[in-house]
């Protein structure tokens, strides 16, 4: 048994076609034209703008560097957005940690001390530690 379709719009070609089970398509690249000024504004616009640039998704703690904006899941299970101040082991505790400071203040939440040792310095309520694996996205 063969089933065939043939679409054509403009000079876009779509074909397909199965036999006993067996499936194959091929496809013409559209004749649209492409504006390379355009792309060349927003790569331009992109470049120069102020604020985040490249999200990502970090695999590694290597992939991280003081400073990177991220967004977290808090020990209290919210999603908080800050800056990376500390990255590292904290004393007492075997995974590595971020130490975040946040956007806005989390009631419960630290000044960047953690059992007595400061790691770094922010607003009282507007730090937090979590480990690696909270880490949901960074940018640069």
């Amino acid at each position: 048994m063969m089933y065939q379709h043939r679409e054509s719009e403009g000079s876009n070609t779509f074909a397909s076609s199965l036999t006993g089970g067996q499936l194959s398509s091929s496809s013409a690249l559209s004749s649209r034209p492409s504006s390379s000024s355009s792309s060349a504004s927003s790569v331009r616009s992109w470049r120069t703008s102020k604020g985040p640039h490249r999200v990502f998704v970090p695999h590694s703690p290597m992939d991280l560097e003081l400073g990177h904006r991220v967004r977290i899941m808090l020990p209290s299970g919210r999603i908080s957005t800050g800056a990376i101040r500390f990255l590292g082991h904290l004393q007492g505790e075997a995974d590595l940690h971020l130490g975040v400071e946040l956007q806005t203040p989390d009631h419960g939440l630290h000044d960047g001390s953690h059992r007595g040792h400061s790691y770094f310095e922010c607003k009282p309520g507007f730090g937090a530690f979590v480990p690696f694996h909270k880490l949901l996205m960074a940018w640069e």
